[in-house]
């Protein structure tokens, strides 16, 4: 009696995943699992040493969210690590390179953001000390 209302309220549940198109939950599951792992990096990277951990961050991100150029009904959501591996597993040379320069790109971009990003943090804590000293204790 309990299992058959149980099974209901499943084959119910289930039904609303029915109505939700399919891309949609796709996109939606690789976005936050995106999210999540990056997340979950940021909390090991952060422990690292200042460079070495927003290096590693940048390229589990260039990793993760890089779009493939690779053909398939499923390739908009696919990450361009995935047309690499493919690319491998198949010996397809323009598709390994292809892919492999997207993800180059990417981490190319973040690395550049990033060091821009640390002189500007390096100027205002600069700053900020320089006026700290001109401060007086009393």
């Amino acid at each position: 009696m309990v299992l058959d209302q149980l099974s209901g309220i499943w084959a119910n549940f289930l039904d609303l995943f029915d109505s939700i198109p399919e891309d949609n939950i796709a996109i939606s599951v690789y976005i936050l699992g995106t999210l999540l792992i990056l997340w979950c990096w940021y909390s090991i990277s952060k422990r690292l040493p200042s460079p070495l951990g927003g290096i590693t961050w940048i390229i589990v991100f260039a990793v993760l969210a890089t779009p493939t150029i690779s053909e398939g009904p499923n390739s908009a959501i696919a990450p361009a690590i995935f047309g690499l591996l493919f690319g491998i597993l198949t010996k397809d040379s323009p598709l390994i390179w292809s892919n492999l320069a997207l993800i180059t790109f990417v981490m190319g971009i973040g690395l550049v953001i990033g060091f821009f990003w640390s002189k500007y943090k390096t100027t205002k804590n600069a700053q900020a000390s320089a006026v700290a000293k001109n401060i007086s204790p009393l």
